[in-house]
């Protein structure tokens, strides 16, 4: 017997079912997790009460913690090796209602704009993008101008004791997944590593031997043409705020921690993990807001003289095109909201 009311009801459903197919957006359910790279237990209720307000679900990620906060999932690891921590607290954020994770420095205060229900829209992420501030291909790289490059060489030997070759994808797997990000992956020459000043903690001797030590003996086994290949594809980014997605986010902890445990610095770990587990990547670049990172003690000293050191200030006065501001560190603030 054809059943109207029931027929009707199934009708409802499948339109409310394409309705949420086409605005999923709407439907977005973050969880927001704090990282902090030392224990500072009593940024805790500050970031809370920054942050409580605009997003429902709030982790954070602290060093050691032996306290009793039910938000607080301990981990433990060096802060170059921060990523091990998304591993170790996967279990504990983790929940299938999330569809998007935002990870966050307990120093990189986020627009006061962007809240939970409206986080794509403002940033201008699309729904099932993950997102981190920007690559950098290490073949790009000039005059040295960055320390870590050299640990992307030594990928395996940063720190022994890991087998990990079969834990990841392969080689070429790998470099074919970086391809499909528009990544590619070049041989470094020695300029990329090390540049031509001497490096600055010790003598030009010194200095000249330390380097020589690398290029003619320890990475023979990679050396090529003058140059020298990455035994594995590895990448660079800022990487103080970045967001995954539920699609990425199970691969990515797992990643990271394999990457923690052979000593990978974190700065490389994370972008590296990122690649290897997600379909889509966007950049600062492909979003309404940019982040603004204070590399200088200057201009540290600006922001906090701009807003006299009140956060009640800096939420009233954010500027309205930054994604973040980093580092904001809160012991020097006044804790005034």
């Amino acid at each position: 017997m054809y059943d109207k009311s029931l027929a009707a009801t199934f009708r409802s459903l499948a339109t409310l079912t394409a309705f949420l197919s086409t605005f999923g957006h709407f439907m977005a359910k973050p969880c927001l997790i704090i990282v902090f790279n030392h224990r500072y237990d009593r940024n805790i209720p500050v970031l809370r009460k920054i942050y409580s307000p605009r997003f429902s679900h709030i982790y954070f990620l602290v060093p050691f913690y032996n306290g009793t906060d039910p938000d607080v999932i301990p981990v433990y690891e060096s802060s170059h090796y921060f990523q091990a921590f998304f591993a170790q607290g996967y279990h504990r954020f983790f929940k299938e209602e999330f569809t998007h994770y935002i990870f966050s420095g307990d120093d990189c205060l986020m627009n006061p704009s962007v809240t939970e229900n409206n986080f794509l829209e403002q940033t201008g992420l699309a729904e099932r993008s993950d997102f981190i501030p920007g690559f950098i291909e290490l073949h790009t790289l000039k005059n040295g101008e960055w320390w870590h490059t050299k640990k992307a060489i030594d990928f395996f030997h940063n720190r022994e004791g890991a087998e990990v070759q079969s834990e990841l994808p392969s080689r070429e797997e790998a470099i074919e997944r970086f391809r499909k990000h528009g990544i590619s992956i070049q041989p470094l020459t020695k300029q990329n590593i090390f540049g031509n000043k001497k490096i600055t903690f010790l003598r030009w001797w010194q200095s000249w031997l330390y380097k020589q030590f690398f290029l003619r003996m320890k990475w023979t086994p990679y050396r090529k043409n003058g140059k020298f290949e990455l035994p594995y594809p590895a990448v660079g980014s800022y990487s103080d705020m970045f967001i995954v997605t539920q699609e990425s986010i199970g691969d990515f902890c797992r990643y990271c921690g394999i990457l923690a445990s052979v000593g990978l610095f974190v700065e490389i770990a994370i972008p590296t993990a990122l690649l290897l587990s997600s379909k889509r990547i966007l950049q600062e670049k492909d979003l309404k807001l940019q982040g603004k990172a204070l590399w200088s003690p200057e201009e540290v000293t600006a922001v906090e003289e701009t807003f006299n050191k009140s956060l009640v200030q800096l939420m009233k006065g954010f500027p309205a095109d930054q994604l973040y501001l980093h580092p904001v560190k809160l012991s020097k603030w006044n804790n005034d909201l």
